[in-house]
């Protein structure tokens, strides 16, 4: 007499697994940095096993990778022939991806490249090509419009306003970080118009 075996159905793979993971793992990343990264605390974040992690990153390393890369690079900004409106959409754009949940993480992954190039470089170059592309884009439109002079460094003029938003989104009291986040609009404001001045913009006065 012979005996059939019936396969057991093995359980369901969740699919909230790996958007859950990722999510935790730029939680943990952004609060310790890649020194005190580890795939424990992702675990316990996440609440999924260490084995479902490792089923899908083989290491810590591929992990964080993966998690920088679903920080999607912006999409480029429609160059309307106004600077000063292309300058302020593509600020609040850069406020709204530092103020963001996983801002820190963002900032944190733009400094620790530096440090670990092989973990984290490749990851953010996906997002730095297109802030490039789209920054020089516009500069160069107003230049051959007039609004600014010959010879502008697009790269100056965008890491002013990149760099301006940064440092002010890094100094200002945690207490008031929600209030900004809330409402950015009048700080753009003033840091377009300050890089626009210290670029010698020529355009209309704003109203």
């Amino acid at each position: 007499m012979t005996s059939t075996s019936r396969a057991r159905p093995g359980r369901p793979v969740d699919p909230d697994i790996e958007p859950r993971v990722i999510k935790a793992t730029l939680e943990v990343y952004g609060a310790v940095g890649w020194a005190g990264f580890t795939i424990d605390a992702v675990a316990r974040t996440s609440k999924v096993g260490k084995a479902a992690i490792y089923r899908r990153w083989a290491s810590k390393q591929d992990l964080i990778a993966a998690a920088i890369l679903s920080l999607k690079a912006p999409k480029p900004v429609e160059v309307t022939g106004h600077l000063r409106d292309d300058l302020t959409e593509i600020a609040n754009r850069v406020a709204r991806r530092y103020l963001g949940p996983h801002g820190l993480a963002h900032i944190r992954a733009m400094v620790e490249a530096k440090v670990y190039p092989d973990v984290l470089g490749e990851a953010l170059e996906h997002i730095r090509r297109g802030a490039i592309a789209s920054g020089r884009k516009t500069v160069l439109a107003a230049i051959e419009a007039g609004e600014l002079p010959p010879g502008t460094s697009p790269s100056l003029v965008m890491d002013g306003l990149a760099g301006t938003i940064m440092h002010h989104i890094l100094m200002v009291p945690n207490s008031k970080l929600a209030k900004l986040a809330d409402d950015p609009s009048t700080f753009i404001e003033q840091a377009v118009d300050f890089v626009l001045a210290g670029a010698g913009w020529s355009g209309p006065e704003p109203e």
